[in-house]
């Protein structure tokens, strides 16, 4: 199974963010396209992290 299938398949999953597929891939697709897209894909992914917390809690690891 690939990324894409993975994102699938979790989309399916009875508790799972709002548009989680679709704002995935879009992170996916400003990671591919330059630089300076970077920023708004962390912040994608920031967002999905912050809607997954409210499940499982703040486990974000110290960096």
């Amino acid at each position: 199974m690939n990324e894409k299938g993975a994102i699938a398949l979790a989309n399916r999953f009875a508790i799972c963010p709002q548009d989680y597929q679709q704002r995935v891939e879009r992170a996916f697709t400003l990671l591919a396209a330059d630089a300076k897209s970077i920023t708004e894909a962390i912040a994608i992914i920031e967002a999905i992290e912050d809607d997954l917390s409210q499940w499982y809690g703040n486990r974000r690891l110290a960096m």
